[in-house]
């Protein structure tokens, strides 16, 4: 009786700790974390904010494939783009699925085509950044689960 306990036990900090009980958000509700993070005149206040996101999990539905590309993130070998509209702009996201171990992955991202592809993603929030082109601002998915919607 004490290790099925045990093994419950075990079983539930180690789901909890992948990621399986975080909070899952939109990418709307990520950018009202950018601008508090933004409007925080307290770099202190600006950093809890961050810490906060770091901890949730981020979903697109039905996005269209801008392009798969190699990674920039040292941890990841493919980076499949997508952009999602946000008030008349562009979100862009850097998705990014642990395709080193995981063969799936690889056969999931080889079958995209850009332009062409529609996908579901839900991936940990890695971090925000901004380049200087169209798009509001660009946004890491780290971990991703990716599902071809259509196009394949």
């Amino acid at each position: 009786m004490k290790k099925g306990i045990i093994a419950v036990l075990v079983t539930v900090l180690f789901v909890s700790g992948c990621g399986l009980f975080r909070e899952t958000i939109k990418v709307n509700k990520a950018i009202e974390y950018k601008q508090n993070i933004d409007q925080a005149k307290n770099p202190a206040r600006a950093e809890l904010i961050r810490k906060e996101l770091k901890k949730k999990r981020v979903k697109l539905e039905g996005v269209l494939v801008k392009d798969v590309v190699g990674s920039t993130n040292i941890d990841y070998n493919f980076s499949v783009v997508v952009a999602v509209p946000y008030n008349g702009k562009s979100v862009e996201c850097y998705v990014y699925a642990k395709d080193w171990y995981n063969q799936e992955d690889v056969k999931t991202i080889s079958k995209l085509i850009p332009g062409k592809s529609k996908i579901d993603v839900v991936g940990d929030f890695g971090r925000f950044f901004t380049l200087l082109d169209d798009s509001y601002t660009k946004i890491e998915i780290l971990n991703a689960n990716i599902s071809i919607r259509e196009g394949k």
